[in-house]
């Protein structure tokens, strides 16, 4: 699996300044919820700081947002299981509260991981949750039914507790259908070499999710449900047969909006001996096609798709491996630019002006506050405007937006002071809290 490098920082420390689970950046000082931003002197270097570059790693992001928007929706009461975990925090400036409710806000995410990350589960599809994004956090309040610190241990300036935590032990379906969001997308691949089945299907992927990045996609590798059941058998029906219903399994099963599925067929065209300065020199020719397509989950639609010239493209080599690959590689550069053009336009149709209504905030200073920390959320198409301040009032904000309302409502829920009242496709409203 190959992501981009996280916008979300687990530790970064300089002297007095201490971000933690970067995203929300910029605002006027102050703490925000603990696990998120603690600044005591907001600088112009932290305020231009953007984790989110274009650098590649290797690692598996597929849970990033199996449980993404439902902090809210989780109204439904599900079976809970109850595990013992710990949390950890450095205490920072002698701040022992803050970090106790960081140690204990670690404490229940480990036990999220603990209890929905154990195995896939055939209704959710959850595995190897790895919590690496902010708006992750936000789930804790939903899955997480209880909690209660059995001991606390402190040295110097390190805190750690040992906590039960009674968690929800599934996701239900409906619920993860409200998850999907418009830019997760799932790319799964299979190969076919002299007609058998190639072992090797993320030659293709892998180069494809690497530009899907770079366009600001969120990847997961259909691979990663290989041990669902059922999943082997739609795989080969979405990118063989185009079966669009398998497609959308897909899809669902990792809350990905959009999958991108196709088929690679390679004929060995030629195989020779030419001469070389040690002697003859083996050389393979193969020819490649393939085949793909990007299905839109919710509605089934085909958004993107790329079909191979007669002639297909070749690939040649000392052995056949290296032929293959060649050829793979070709292939990748025919089809990709294409694709992904493609669905940079199904990105810009999904954009859409959306409000945000906040009633009662208290002071101008807290007003902008919400539009800064609106101006730093992802997939804002637009600059944040707004209509005035007026104290007590209610503070209209309105600016372009790509993904799904419930990531904007999320994030303002973390936002100290504010509570989301009431959200709809296109309009967040939200009521100021004094806080104490």
């Amino acid at each position: 699996m190959i992501a981009a490098g996280f916008r979300s920082v687990q530790r970064l420390h300089s002297g007095e300044r201490f971000i933690r689970g970067l995203s929300i950046i910029g605002q006027n000082g102050g703490r925000f919820a603990p696990f998120y931003l603690r600044i005591t002197a907001p600088t112009p270097e932290l305020i231009k700081c953007n984790f989110f570059s274009e650098a590649i790693m290797r690692i598996n992001i597929l849970p990033l947002v199996l449980i993404l928007a439902i902090s809210t929706a989780c109204a439904q009461e599900s079976p809970t299981v109850t595990v013992a975990v710990r949390g950890e925090a450095t205490i920072f400036n002698g701040d022992l509260p803050a970090a106790r409710d960081e140690a204990l806000l670690d404490a229940k995410r480990n036990a999220l991981e603990k209890v929905l990350g154990v195995k896939i589960r055939a209704e959710t599809a959850v595995q190897d949750f790895m919590l690496a994004d902010d708006t992750i956090l936000t789930m804790i309040s939903g899955y997480v039914k209880g909690s209660r610190i059995l001991k606390e241990i402190q040295e110097k300036e390190y805190l750690v507790l040992e906590v039960e935590c009674d968690v929800a032990k599934e996701i239900s379906q409906e619920e993860a259908q409200k998850l999907m969001r418009n830019f997760s997308c799932v790319v799964g691949f299979t190969t076919e070499v002299d007609g058998k089945q190639f072992a090797d299907n993320n030659l293709l992927a892998n180069r494809l999710i690497a530009e899907l990045v770079k366009t600001d996609f969120d990847v997961r590798d259909a691979s990663q449900l290989l041990s669902l059941e059922g999943f082997r058998s739609r795989l080969v029906a979405a990118a063989q047969r185009q079966d669009i219903q398998a497609a959308r399994w897909i899809g669902q099963q990792l809350l990905s909006n959009v999958v991108i599925v196709g088929h690679a067929r390679l004929e060995l065209r030629e195989k020779k001996e030419v001469p070389g300065f040690a002697g003859p020199v083996g050389v393979f020719v193969y020819d490649c096609w393939v085949d793909a397509r990007a299905i839109e989950a919710e509605s089934g639609q085909i958004i993107a798709q790329y079909a191979p010239d007669v002639q297909g493209v070749q690939g040649t080599g000392s052995t056949e491996k290296k032929a293959i690959n060649n050829a793979l590689s070709e292939a990748e550069k025919a089809f990709s630019k294409d694709l992904i053009s493609q669905l940079i336009a199904y990105g810009g149709k999904k954009s859409r002006p959306i409000t945000v209504l906040v009633e009662g905030i208290p002071s101008y200073d807290e007003f902008l506050r919400v539009k800064d920390f609106l101006n730093n959320i992802r997939f804002r198409d637009s600059e944040v405007s707004d209509l005035g301040f007026e104290e007590g009032k209610t503070s209209t904000f309105r600016f372009n937006y790509s993904e799904k309302i419930n990531l904007v409502a999320l994030k303002l829920e973390h936002l100290p002071g504010l509570t989301v009242t009431d959200r709809s496709e296109n309009k967040v409203i939200c009521r100021y809290s004094r806080q104490d």
